[in-house]
């Protein structure tokens, strides 16, 4: 019996140990959470009265009572800054990094809402700075360099972008399709509106050396050496499209007619065009096709190949095509008009039809644009 009682004596003690500190625990717990909940509670009706100055004093105080309300402090000012009361936003992200207690990464973490604040009103400059500083830090390197990718293409600062985009493809993928070649061939439409043509041609001859399948680069640098009237290089600039991506063939097609023009090369033309509708079922190229057999084969030939064309892929603009050879293939004078007239018609529907799409988010538009105007995707826009 003795022996048990002196087994038991230390688990009793224990035990009783135990349930002290629990209580006392769970009554400090109580005494210090209670203070803190209320005043939450009255910060929050503040909120809801719209009264945020003094919703800000109470937050802040809470903050230094206590120092784990950090990230509260920081998703009430996210909360601010998304329904779009970047104001309040800026100020209780200000505050926050007045507080001397904060330990480094909780610093880090209000400088980087701070600067996506600055971000929402505008304020480059100073997001700017806040993003550069971040970067430097492993935590935050990643979303920094992407939020500083932001700010220099919205401000242009293309030579800035390549050198972030480059840091930013070592450990991650660009979000938005962001290229140092696209860059490049921005710095080189710049070149060409100042007209220096020697600096567009090297910005485009680096963009094609970083990323030879930049259908952008190859149709700007053809631009070019038609201007200079160096056809044939144009043509073998343009032709090199199809290997890049045979998505964008229909974008090549006029200044490829304008080449073989003036090379004098009509065969060649219509081979190129019988080439791309029989390889890739290109039906601009058909269409481009029937007007070139119209003179070479006459209007028949050319008209039943246009038919062909067109009941093999329907389209708007390839009956638009097809009338117009109607109108013109023979008849009085009045069906001729009237097939005109009907034409007119149709090349109005077709317009109402978006001539390119973006694969991303679907926008569709009567223009190439190389960056979609409503998801900021880069070349994801293409003929449709």
């Amino acid at each position: 019996m003795l022996e048990l009682l002196a087994l038991l004596l230390p688990v009793a003690a224990a035990s009783g140990w135990l349930a002290a500190k629990r209580h006392y625990t769970r009554k400090y717990l109580l005494d210090h959470a209670r203070p803190i909940n209320q005043a939450y509670c009255r910060g929050l009706n503040y909120l809801l009265s719209e009264k945020t100055d003094q919703a800000i004093k109470v937050f802040a105080h809470i903050l230094e009572m206590d120092h784990e309300t950090v990230e509260t402090h920081i998703a009430l000012g996210n909360l601010f800054r998304k329904q779009g009361e970047v104001e309040k936003a800026i100020e209780v992200h200000t505050r926050l990094l007045e507080e001397p207690g904060l330990g480094e990464a909780q610093r880090a973490h209000a400088r980087y809402a701070l600067g996506v604040d600055y971000m929402a009103a505008g304020l480059l400059d100073r997001a700017e700075s806040i993003f550069e500083a971040l970067a430097e830090r492993e935590a935050h390197r990643k979303s920094s360099l992407q939020r500083l990718l932001q700010i220099y293409q919205q401000e242009k600062e293309w030579p800035k972008a390549i050198a972030c985009v480059r840091k930013l493809l070592r450990f991650a993928k660009a979000p938005k399709g962001e290229s140092v070649a696209q860059f490049l061939c921005e710095l080189a439409e710049e070149s060409v509106a100042r007209f220096d043509g020697k600096a567009a041609r090297d910005y485009l001859d680096q963009a094609l050396r970083d990323d030879p399948a930049c259908v952008r680069a190859s149709l700007v640098k053809a631009r070019l050496q038609l201007a200079a009237a160096d056809y044939a290089g144009a043509l073998r600039t343009l032709r090199n499209v199809e290997a890049q991506n045979p998505d964008y063939l229909p974008e090549a097609l006029h200044p490829v007619a304008v080449c073989y023009a003036r090379l004098g090369d009509a065969r060649g033309w219509a081979d190129y065009l019988e080439y791309l509708y029989r390889r890739y079922g290109l039906a601009a190229a058909a269409f481009e096709l029937a007007a070139w057999m119209r003179d070479a084969a006459g209007i028949p030939a050319a008209l039943d190949y246009s038919l062909a064309a067109l009941e093999a892929k329907p389209s708007l603009r390839g009956l638009g095509h097809t009338v117009r050879l109607l109108s013109v293939s023979g008849g009085g004078p009045e069906p001729r008009l009237e097939l005109g007239r009907l034409g007119a018609v149709v090349d109005r529907l077709a317009a109402e039809i978006p001539r390119y799409r973006c694969v991303e988010c679907g926008f569709g538009g009567s223009e190439l644009h190389w960056r979609c105007p409503s998801c900021q995707h880069w070349a994801s826009i293409k003929p449709a």
